[in-house]
């Protein structure tokens, strides 16, 4: 099981490789489900680890539609990671003003990360149809992962619907289920029980008053081992 854990500075990046994560999304405001964190501290961030970070290039909060401004800045994060950081990849996704995936953003991206992996982030989970729109994104060898919930609040509630999407993806090497929301050491084996995940994301569920805890996560490597 690939454990993914999101982070939002320094200390916590190296905290969480200490505790056991084998990869980082780096962001900022936990309240909006993330947004692209300061620039220079991407890069402090990456050459304080080890374990692959991504980072997170989301630059507004109400919705995953971007106008042109939106979209210069998205182009414009990304060209600073490439060149100027040691991230392993970027955390993006991007709707039209119909709900459906906005194709020519992500292919622009696409067309400009080089060497960076790319994660299609919970920009699916509000769109019109998640499982066609899931169907659509893996035409793009590109993507690496896509972050979802099953298109619910949780990944427990939207577990049917991530298990389709693994179905969808058996003979595929792109565009890999990383689940994410609500996970927590104590629903961690039931979720994957109900959809054969390997990889998983977690925020708040390795959190204690919104610090990251040991203890939970020597529970939740406990429930995967066992």
């Amino acid at each position: 099981m690939l454990i993914e854990i999101i982070v939002t500075n320094v200390l916590e990046a190296v905290t969480a490789q200490n505790f056991g994560a084998n990869r980082l999304e780096l962001i900022q405001s936990f309240e909006y489900g993330g947004l692209s964190p300061n620039l220079e501290l991407a890069k402090e961030v990456c050459d304080a680890v080890t374990i692959p970070t991504n980072i997170m290039i989301r630059p507004q909060g109400q919705n995953f539609i971007y106008n042109k401004k939106g979209q210069t800045q998205i182009l414009s994060e990304l060209d600073y990671i490439r060149d100027n950081t040691s991230a392993n990849g970027i955390v993006f996704g991007a709707l039209d003003n119909n709900h459906n995936i906005d194709f020519k953003l992500l292919e622009k991206v696409i067309d400009n990360k080089n060497h960076l992996q790319l994660t299609f982030h919970r920009a699916i989970d509000e769109s019109k149809d998640i499982i066609n729109s899931y169907k659509e994104l893996l035409n793009y060898l590109d993507i690496n992962l896509v972050l979802t919930s099953g298109g619910k609040e949780t990944a427990i509630l939207g577990a049917k619907t991530i298990k389709q999407m693994l179905e969808l993806n058996q003979d595929k090497i792109n565009c890999k289920i990383l689940a994410a929301s609500g996970i927590t050491p104590e629903n961690v084996s039931s979720l994957i029980k109900q959809t054969g995940v390997k990889q998983i994301h977690l925020g708040k569920g390795v959190r204690v008053n919104n610090i990251l805890n040991k203890q939970e996560f020597e529970k939740l490597l406990k429930n995967l081992s066992s």
